[in-house]
């Protein structure tokens, strides 16, 4: 009876252990944002990470211009991202439409790019009609240390430059990028979770740097099961 009691108690560690495991895995936080820059007058939302313009530059949920906060208003909503799921980025009561076209619009992480997490059905909507739609979330390979998604680059040639691969007029309200992500695990995702208020648009094309989904349990966990499973089995053959 002792041994029998033992070995259930074996095998629940070894079942909590693994459970740990993958929860520990499923739950890391990232997040996104979304960056603009306009031509022809330069106004401006930069990446995160930016060395000037970035999350420490003090009007970084603001559009900019000349180095400064615009005089144009706007709405930011960037989204912490969970696990696998639907999330979107926006600006929103913003008008632009006295612009001629985005020079880069994009979604910003901090997502690392060797993460295995993979970007698709990336949607650029604008004023609430979606635009386009990238199957696969276009990555240039100049991303740096993080995940970019791109659906405007006038510098890109992949993205069509200037002419880019869609039609759309500028924003008198709202621009948005939609997206979905895969391989955190985790289940599902909360589409509008955001650090900061936005608004909607949507649709885009595809081109793909992302790698393929992974789902695995870290090695030492892995190992540390194993050998609790190995003691279970220790104290069978010893029953016996």
């Amino acid at each position: 009876m002792k041994i029998k009691k033992i070995l259930a108690a074996v095998a629940a560690a070894a079942v909590a252990v693994s459970t740990m495991a993958i929860s520990a895995f499923a739950d890391d936080t990232y997040h996104a944002y979304l960056g603009v820059q306009t031509n022809p007058s330069w106004i401006f939302r930069n990446a995160w990470n930016d060395s000037t313009y970035g999350k420490d530059y003090e009007a970084f949920d603001k559009l900019s211009q000349d180095g400064a906060p615009a005089d144009i208003a706007g709405t930011f909503t960037d989204v912490e991202i969970t696990g696998d799921g639907t999330y979107k980025v926006s600006l929103t009561g913003a008008d632009l439409s006295g612009e001629e076209l985005f020079s880069l619009l994009f979604v910003n992480t901090d997502i690392p790019v060797d993460s295995g997490i993979t970007f698709t059905d990336v949607k650029v909507i604008i004023d609430g009609q979606t635009k386009y739609t990238f199957d696969e979330g276009y990555i240039p390979e100049d991303t740096g240390d993080y995940i970019q998604v791109q659906a405007r680059n006038i510098w890109n040639d992949d993205l069509g430059k200037e002419d880019g691969l869609f039609a759309y007029t500028m924003p008198n309200d709202s621009v948005e990028m939609e997206f979905t992500i895969s391989g955190m695990g985790g289940g599902a995702a909360a589409s509008d979770t955001a650090e900061a208020p936005a608004d909607t648009s949507s649709e885009a094309p595809a081109e793909t740097t992302t790698s393929p989904t992974t789902g695995n349990v870290p090695a030492a966990v892995m190992v540390s099961v194993m050998a609790v499973a190995g003691v279970a089995a220790v104290a069978t053959k010893k029953r016996k």
